[in-house]
């Protein structure tokens, strides 16, 4: 009996060890359902479940995306453990990695990922840089850093805006409407965390006047707080991008406009990424706050730029504008419904229609401007082929173009360019033939002789063959030169030098006012206009291109008979400016440029010195130039998704084949991991073959932009053998043709 009790409890230990041993090796040893975390920068990946044991660990990631769209994990998906261990990723439950997962209808799904054993010491991970600080310990409590805003926050903002001594605008009306100063953009963001990637935003200011960018960047400090200021000709509704999403706000000059952001509204934005999310948990404060909620209340319908793209195709102009006046319509009664129900200030009540109604002739221009483009890759299709009657653009006279509030919103940027480069203006008188009496103290012929410069048999029968040709470009003339001898380039070159260059440098384009007589025509007898302010600032627009070319007195002459129709005192203020830019009143003088070369290569770009500001954006640029010391820099500021950069980077492949091995100057592209994704990024460069490449943080590259004051790309400088900026406006489909004059100056 005492035998059979004994092996009995034998057996039952033996049984509850084995059960303790098999309960050691399966799921559930360790689990924790939705941990706590610190702060997340993904609004698609959640973790909602961890399991782990000595064999592996499970994460359970619930993904919330839009239906029918994929998420992938790859096999650089990792978790850092806080003992510093980094453990990858080794496999997916169902799926390989790398699989394109598609998203059901619901826009969720679990998905199971595998990862090694993690140590048992381990209290705390990071999953993939995108959650921090997820918690292993049960009961953690969640974190509330993204309900309160801390009180030092909140006395700094208070601070801020009693600095503020002037009253806002009464009305868009005001004499003090046009105010060259800045204002002024503070902020917090509730959750903000350093962990989440991104330490500025960048606001794309600009004088839509005359067309300068004054890009800022907006500093994020460690605890949340943002601030920048802003540079103004006029109040404006704008928009801050941060960390991709796109955030509008009102200000004034001399004004400052508090926001404060929830980080929960950024990751709902970046799981709905199929149409940008029009942000409205927003707090503002200031004395333009009222101005700004009432603006943020409003909600206009989205523009369906899909079913825009096809009306080009098929649908005549005329049958376009008359659906346009039917969406048209239904937006100024949505408008007008919402200004009925709502107290709304005058002033919003004015931004509201004008949007509305810039946005109307906005569609109208973009649809006879695509259709040109569409013609081409179409070049049978009836529809397209249908002319554009000049009534068409009778819509201008709906809008008051003498309102200078139009300035105020961004949709007048567009509206501006579309109206300045519309088919009906776009006319330039006849290009007069060139009277050339200039004969040069000594023939070429004779100074060759003069100064014993042997001229080859092969020398004259080119120079013969070539009298009375025309080169079709300056490559083909190129090509030319090389089969001259060297002794005869060489005395062409001191030749020019001597009898041609000075006469040259006397010789500038008279701008002539001819060209502002035609379109003042148009103006008058095709849209039926009279003169207005929107036609003055496209006037005022034009002129640092209309000047480029010329010489001071010339260009003090033009600029004297064109503000003759300049009735805005503040246009004739920013006119008289931007021609003193170019050139200074006190440099009239019988050789106003340094010389020819400076001339054709325009190496002095406007109103920029080549001494750069202390600060972090020189820093981060000199970290790049000074790698390349001692050669001549041409800089490509671009990015995969701007189509104008990829074509042009295309363009110059063979270019920068042919000079590869040059020891004068080098190629350098500059772009940022935002507009730059790795796996387009990769692929482009390799096929491209580039080389002196730099992929910046969007902060840095954010630096760049305020540094050289551009909003848009490509944009291209070119940097001396010294590391001295010498142009930051850089034309490079001239490259071939300035090549030789950059290198001549600057050898």
């Amino acid at each position: 009996m005492i035998t059979l009790i004994n092996r009995l409890t034998m057996k039952t230990t033996l049984l509850i060890i084995f059960l303790a041993l098999l309960s050691s090796n399966t799921f559930g040893q360790r689990v924790i359902e939705n941990p706590a975390f610190e702060v997340s920068s993904s609004g698609i990946t959640h973790i909602s479940k961890i399991e782990w044991n000595d064999n592996e660990t499970r994460i359970h990631i619930h993904t919330i995306f839009l239906p029918n769209w994929w998420v992938q994990f790859e096999k650089d998906v990792f978790i850092q453990c806080d003992n510093g261990a980094k453990i990858n990723i080794v496999g997916i439950e169902g799926a390989k990695l790398g699989d394109k997962i598609t998203m059901p209808e619901s826009g969720e799904k679990t998905i199971v990922l595998l990862f090694p054993p993690i140590n048992e010491a381990v209290k705390k991970i990071d999953y993939n840089n995108e959650i921090f600080g997820v918690s292993l310990i049960e009961g953690t409590a969640k974190s509330t850093k993204f309900k309160e805003i801390p009180e030092s926050v909140s006395k700094w903002m208070d601070n801020e805006l009693k600095k503020v001594t002037k009253k806002p605008l009464s009305s868009f009306n005001s004499p003090q409407f046009f105010n060259k100063t800045t204002g002024r953009l503070i902020g917090y963001i509730k959750g903000y965390d350093v962990r989440l990637g991104f330490k500025t935003g960048i606001l794309y200011a600009g004088n839509e006047i005359t067309r300068e960018d004054y890009p800022v960047v907006i500093e994020i400090h460690p605890d949340g707080r943002f601030e920048g200021d802003i540079p103004l000709t006029n109040a404006t509704y704008s928009y801050l991008v941060m960390n991709k999403q796109v955030i509008n706000f009102y200000i004034e000059p001399e004004q400052t406009i508090a926001m404060i952001l929830d980080w929960d509204e950024f990751l709902y934005a970046d799981r709905m990424r199929k149409t940008r999310h029009n942000f409205k948990n927003i707090t503002f404060k200031g004395p333009v706050a009222k101005i700004n909620e009432d603006l943020l209340g409003y909600n206009s319908t989205p523009f369906d730029y899909k079913s825009f793209t096809n009306k080009i195709k098929t649908i005549s102009p005329q049958a376009f504008k008359e659906q346009e006046a039917i969406d048209y319509k239904k937006s100024k009664d949505n408008l007008a419904s919402y200004l009925k129900n709502n107290s709304i200030s005058d002033k919003a009540s004015v931004l509201l229609k004008n949007k509305i109604d810039l946005e109307h002739a906005n569609h109208l221009f973009d649809f006879v401007s695509n259709r040109d483009y569409y013609a081409k890759e179409d070049s049978i299709n009836p529809i397209l082929k249908i002319p554009v009657e000049n009534d068409y653009f009778d819509f201008l006279k709906e809008i008051n173009l003498n309102d200078q509030s139009l300035l105020t919103i961004k949709e007048f940027s567009t509206f501006v360019n579309r109206f300045e480069f519309s088919k009906p203006i776009l006319v330039y008188p006849k290009p007069k033939p060139i009277e050339n009496s200039f004969k040069p103290e000594k023939t070429l012929e004779k100074y060759l002789e003069d100064e014993k410069i042997v001229v080859t048999e092969n020398d004259k029968v080119l120079i013969e063959s070539q009298k009375n040709k025309t080169f079709n470009s300056y490559e083909a003339y190129q090509e030319f030169e090389k089969l001259l001898s060297e002794s005869y380039k060489n005395g062409l070159k001191a030749y020019n030098k001597k009898y041609v260059e000075p006469f040259n440098k006397l010789q500038s384009e008279k701008v002539s006012m001819e060209k502002w007589q035609l379109k003042d025509s148009i103006v008058k007898n095709v849209f039926h206009l009279e003169k207005n302010l929107v036609y003055e600032i496209i006037k005022i627009r034009a002129l640092d291109f209309d000047i480029k070319r010329s010489n001071a007195e010339n260009a003090h002459n033009y600029w004297n008979e064109l503000q003759k129709d300049i009735t805005n005192p503040f246009l004739k203020q920013e006119g008289e400016r931007i021609v003193n830019q170019q050139f200074p009143i006190n440099s009239f003088e019988n050789s106003p440029l340094e010389g020819n070369l400076n001339h054709k290569v325009k190496i002095n770009a406007t109103a920029f010195s080549n001494k750069l500001p202390e600060g972090k954006a020189t820093d981060i640029f000199k970290n790049i130039i000074n790698k390349h010391k001692g050669k001549i820099l041409f800089i490509d500021f671009w990015a995969t998704t701007c189509g104008p950069c990829v074509a042009t980077i295309k363009q110059m492949k063979e270019t920068r084949k042919k000079y590869k091995d040059n020891t004068d100057f080098e190629f350098v592209f500059i772009t940022d991991e935002s507009q730059s994704p790795a796996e387009s990024y990769d692929k482009f460069v390799k096929e491209q073959e580039l080389e002196n490449i730099y992929r910046l943080s969007s902060d840095d590259y954010n630096r760049l932009r305020q540094l050289f004051k551009f909003n848009g790309i490509p944009r291209y400088i070119v940097v001396d053998k010294k590391g001295e900026v010498v142009n930051d406006k850089f034309p490079m489909h001239n490259f071939t043709y300035l090549l030789n004059g950059i290198l001549e100056k600057y050898k």
